[in-house]
């Protein structure tokens, strides 16, 4: 048996890490003399030695206290795998991000990548869905099914090239979150179970593209926002985020097309 100054030695591991992972019930002593002083076996060794091992990996203590408790390995291999790769895709998509903007600033456009425009929107008869997504990857499904729905119970209405999102929550959110997905019509239709109809009113707005993925939006929504209060406008509504291009024609995100659209008065 080894005490816990020795076992730190040759574990290379501090005490403090030791008792540590006692407390939190990851790793015990082989025994514990009423004294206090801890003792460890040679399978305590090779017990701490896998843990390093899956913290090295960059496994989470509950992760690896799962493991112990008989979580099958390679599940959990493979769930840190997909974390990593995620990882390095968002690595990536940063890289692709800081070159387009060193080129940007090569170019003297980085600070004037944005333009405002102060359009009207005219008033428009819409068929509308309100729901709750449970993240925003679903936001297409959601929209897919609203005119499924929509079509199916008038099958002869006509829509116009103009359709928009507005989140209904007072606050941001990444899960749960409430939509309202709005398309213009011709005219009402017969009303459904998740389709109504409304009249949105005519409004002035400040319109801003976005080229590029959909987490980079705050930078547009921060252009826009001071754009209107540097011309002293207020915001009259909840502002529009029109899709023009996106997942369903692009292949890659730094292709997609957002339009915010934010009513002003």
């Amino acid at each position: 048996m080894f005490t816990i100054g020795t076992f730190s030695k040759l574990a290379k591991t501090n005490i403090r890490t030791l008792r540590f992972y006692d407390e939190i019930g990851l790793f015990k002593p082989s025994r514990v003399e009423d004294n206090g002083y801890r003792y460890y076996s040679m399978e305590d060794f090779n017990k701490l030695v896998r843990i390093l091992e899956l913290r090295e990996l960059g496994l989470s203590i509950s992760e690896i206290k799962q493991v112990i408790d008989g979580k099958d390995l390679k599940i959990a291999l493979q769930d840190r795998l997909k974390v990593i790769e995620n990882e390095i895709k968002h690595s990536k998509d940063n890289l692709i991000l800081i070159e387009n903007i060193i080129r940007q600033i090569d170019k003297g456009e980085y600070m004037n990548k944005y333009q405002a425009k102060e359009i009207v929107l005219p008033e428009i008869k819409v068929y509308y869905r309100h729901g709750i997504i449970e993240n925003m990857s679903k936001l297409f499904e959601f929209v897919l099914e609203a005119g499924q729905e929509c079509g199916k119970n008038n099958p002869n209405l006509k829509c116009r090239d103009y359709c928009y999102v507005t989140y209904e929550a007072p606050e941001y959110q990444e899960k749960n979150v409430e939509i309202e997905y709005l398309e213009a019509v011709e005219e009402f239709g017969k009303e459904s179970k998740n389709i109504k109809f409304k009249i949105i009113p005519e409004t002035k707005a400040i319109s801003v593209d976005h080229k590029g993925p959909y987490s980079k939006l705050r930078d547009v929504y921060a252009f826009a926002l001071n754009y209107i209060k540097e011309k002293g406008y207020t915001i009259a509504d909840k502002p529009r985020e029109v899709y023009v291009n996106g997942c369903w024609d692009c292949e890659s995100e730094e292709d997609y097309l957002t339009r915010i659209q934010i009513p002003i008065k």
